[in-house]
């Protein structure tokens, strides 16, 4: 849930009988939505029913968090909003006099406890009924933090069940029983289930089950980077065979590569799961992707944008028409910072028509649709028939072949603003990748508007996170001299972070706004080199200059900005 436990209606006055200001007055005096989106809202929530705060995540009107901040200032002491995954894990002793049922019927979640106070993160629950039933309880004194309600459901739940199946014991369990079953009757299901459960306790993007010459390593890819997990006999490949079956794929063929996708509720959460198989020396090597399907938006701010760069790329995406571009390779942002890029829009007021692969944030606002190979349903495809739907606003999953980019750049030519990807490694490799796609340069030119180009690092755990002096090496990549006094920061290792140091992602990334003198350039076919030193000259920040300004704030380390980024010269 994401609104108050009881919804009224907007009055004129904006507030209710308890001389509290409703939600729905609330988020329009801050700014977070405008009127004609309360109006959209409270039409569907007649018709449809509901809470406020749902409809206006879910029509990407706002955020879970934006909503949860929102209440923080009505319902804590000091307006204190903390992030879901920004909480330490519950300690035993908050725990112990509560139960699952309890905590989600009255949407709260006890964190710690030390002399008495007790620090409980509030969802949906009412702060004056858990202060009574906790302290009815415990004769505990209270102090909340305000979260997100979903993402205190979500932490109630897992919680409770790994503290009732530590998943590393159930595991053994099931791989025993599977390696005894000598006449197969038994299913791999419940083993795949906990796999499953304990990669989304993880925060796993990736499953990998690698076969070797005697054993068979599962490996999880978390923030970005691959660690192992635990290793599988050979006589568990029927794991792989029941995967597959899963994923509608054909369970005898062992000789070719194969694709498919299922879905599956995994800790009360939809994803679907896509599944590639490769046929390698000691076996079939199969990898996981777990996308989850959610509905709530986030903001370029809320996901590691720096406030100056969003304001500065407010009005490239309120143009009428264009096409905007981002860039960087696999798993490095591309789609959420894409989508993210939607809540620049006027949801409401400007028809927004997407195609994807898959589809894997769900906007109600939004007419939303998925590539289908099998029935000719393709990006270039799609972008013919979007052009009859009066559409405003474009947004193409990937540009992939001539024909696509060839749809994308008619569509912005013709009024339509046109967002996508594109697979090249810096802003300044658009332009060839473009011409080798068919595109002139006059054409490039006239409707190129943009181009964000980004990668992923790990961020330091905030729970264990410690300034240490830098190193020589570290000096001298970020550019400071030995005397000058300048300290950076680690992650030591904790529970919270599962000893890597390393807790969640934030975007490293460049971008380009083009202007009269850059599209002149483009037009007369500069080179890359020239591009370059133009967009110097016209103030664009390196991907660099954000990456040491990062570091020097805390936010990541040097050895990881090497590792997604890669080192360059002063």
């Amino acid at each position: 849930m994401l609104d108050m436990p009881a919804q009224e209606p907007i009055t004129g006055s904006g507030s209710n009988a308890g001389g509290r200001w409703n939600l729905g007055t609330l988020a329009r005096q801050q700014g977070l939505i405008s009127q004609t989106e309360l109006d959209y809202a409270l039409q569907k929530q007649a018709v449809e029913g509901g809470l406020l705060g749902n409809l206006l995540v879910e029509h990407g009107f706002a955020t879970q968090k934006e909503i949860a901040q929102l209440l923080a200032r009505q319902r804590t002491e000091g307006g204190e909003f903390v992030d879901v995954d920004d909480l330490p894990e519950p300690s035993a002793d908050a725990m112990a006099p509560f139960n699952q049922s309890l905590c989600l019927k009255n949407g709260f979640l006890p964190i710690s406890v030390r002399d008495g106070l007790a620090t409980v993160a509030l969802g949906d629950g009412s702060p004056e009924h858990v202060r009574d039933l906790v302290q009815r309880r415990t004769g505990w004194d209270i102090r909340f933090v305000q979260s997100d309600f979903a993402g205190i459901k979500r932490a109630i739940r897992q919680h409770f069940y790994f503290a009732a199946n530590p998943q590393e014991t159930v595991l053994q369990r099931e791989i025993r029983l599977l390696e005894n079953d000598r006449d197969r009757v038994y299913s791999p299901e419940k083993l795949v289930d906990h796999l499953l459960n304990l990669a989304v306790r993880e925060r796993a993007t990736d499953i990998h089950i690698a076969p070797g010459v005697d054993s068979r390593h599962v490996l999880f890819r978390i923030d970005g980077v691959l660690r192992p997990m635990f290793a599988l006999s050979p006589a568990l490949d029927r794991v792989t065979s029941f995967i597959k079956l899963c994923a509608e794929m054909d369970v005898a063929e062992q000789r070719l590569p194969q694709d498919g996708s299922f879905s599956r509720e995994v800790m009360d959460q939809p994803f679907t799961m896509r599944v590639s198989t490769l046929i390698a020396e000691h076996g079939e090597r199969m990898v996981l992707r777990l996308l989850p399907e959610r509905n709530a938006l986030d903001k370029l701010t809320d996901l590691g944008f720096l406030a100056e760069d969003v304001e500065a790329l407010g009005p490239l995406f309120s143009r009428p028409s264009g096409l905007i571009l981002l860039t960087g390779p696999t798993g490095s942002g591309k789609s959420t910072t894409l989508h993210a890029a939607l809540r620049m829009q006027a949801l409401v007021e400007r028809n927004v028509l997407t195609v994807e692969d898959p589809v894997e944030y769900r906007v109600n606002s939004v007419c939303q649709t998925e590539v289908n190979a099998r029935s000719g349903y393709t990006f270039s495809n799609a972008l013919r028939y979007f052009l009859r739907h009066d559409p405003d606003v474009i947004l193409v999953g990937e540009i992939r072949d001539a024909e696509t980019a060839r749809a994308a750049i008619d569509a912005a030519s013709t009024g339509h603003l046109v967002l996508s990807t594109l697979h090249v490694g810096s802003i300044f490799g658009v332009v060839p990748r473009l011409k080798i796609l068919g595109m002139d340069t006059e054409t490039i030119a006239e409707n190129l508007l943009g181009v964000i180009n980004q990668r992923l690092v790990r961020r330091i755990c905030p729970h264990c996170k410690e300034s240490v002096q830098p190193t020589d090496e570290e000096r001298q990549w970020l550019g400071v001299d030995d005397q000058e006094p300048v300290r950076i920061w680690r992650g030591r290792g904790c529970d919270h972070c599962r000893g890597s140091g390393y807790h969640g992602r934030l975007p490293i990334y460049e971008q380009l706004v083009m202007d009269r003198i850059m599209a002149d350039a483009v037009a007369d076919d500069v080179t890359r080199g020239q591009l370059r030193d133009l967009a110097a000259q016209q103030g664009m920040r390196s991907i660099h200059a954000l990456a040491r300004r990062q570091v020097l704030a805390g936010e990541t380390t040097v050895e990881e900005i090497h590792r997604a980024v890669g080192n360059a010269p002063q």
